[in-house]
């Protein structure tokens, strides 16, 4: 177990000095998230001569509310990419089955994909709450509360599952083609990311956008900023979202194993 703990280290490492080898694409990650940021304020921008009713229930601010959606956002995607997507640079790169010829168990490597996600999401994180600090005064975890971190814990664990589901997928077929972007198109539709599901356009789309687990992550987590949410209604979006964490994170276990026996067996396992 300590050696395990240990490799966790390396490749947290390593992956740090593989990135900032590349410093124009290190930079330009944490721009994006600024600039997506401040496109989606600039839009609202049109409407903000007037009231939003949407908006109400959640103290009416539209940059407050935007600012959260994309804390969520950008957070619960780059836990998923990451996990998902060093798996299949390690395929691309030739490395993955070296490192599993080693003592290495691949879930050690997951949770330090996932660890060195979580790192950069919090750095995003940062960059987020203070540039919304310094251009409009709005501190947006003033109010956080245990539930807060709760909601990012659990977050990280789904988000992990789903990117052990892509990484096993990966590993098994090789290209997923657009499944990450779909998934994102399909989030950003029916999550409170950018707009409340208040606003879709009928009671069909709203009731499924709550079959959706992402659902759970970013309206939670907002909920949790709003002061004077009842902690039973905190409660019962955590249990789901607890519920999901087990779902997903037990699927990708069975997603890696599967695709790790398929890929030895094909001896497809050093190639992408």
């Amino acid at each position: 177990m300590l050696n395990e703990i240990k490799k966790i280290n390396v490749f947290v490492k390593r992956d740090y000095r593989v990135i900032s080898t590349y410093k124009v694409a290190f930079s330009m990650m944490f721009v994006s998230v600024l600039l997506n940021f401040f496109y989606m304020i600039l839009f609202g921008s049109m409407f903000k001569s007037g009231v939003i009713p949407d908006l109400i229930p959640y103290d009416g601010n539209f940059i407050s509310y935007i600012l959260i959606g994309s804390i969520g956002w950008g957070f619960m995607w780059s836990i998923m990419s990451g996990t998902a997507g060093s798996l299949r640079m390690e395929m691309e790169i030739g490395t993955l089955e070296s490192i599993l010829l080693t003592p290495t168990s691949i879930y050690t490597m997951v949770i330090a994909y996932t660890m060195f996600s979580a790192i950069f999401g919090l750095i995003s994180i940062i960059l987020l709450v203070i540039f919304g600090y310094a251009l409009f005064g709005i501190s947006v975890f003033a109010t956080a509360s245990i539930f807060t971190l709760i909601f990012f814990l659990l977050s990280i664990i789904m988000m992990t599952g789903i990117g052990m589901i892509l990484g096993g997928l990966t590993i098994w077929i090789k290209n997923i083609g657009d499944m990450v972007p779909l998934m994102q198109s399909i989030a950003i539709f029916f999550c409170p990311v950018y707009f409340p599901i208040t606003v879709l356009p009928n009671e069909f789309l709203q009731t499924i956008a709550k079959f959706v687990p992402f659902y759970y992550s970013i309206e939670g987590l907002r909920l949790s900023l709003i002061p004077g949410i009842p902690n039973s209604e905190l409660i019962e979006y955590i249990l789901i979202l607890g519920g999901w964490c087990v779902i997903f994170v037990t699927i990708g276990a069975y997603s890696l194993h599967r695709g790790l026996i398929k890929a030895k067996k094909d001896g497809s396992l050093a190639f992408y």
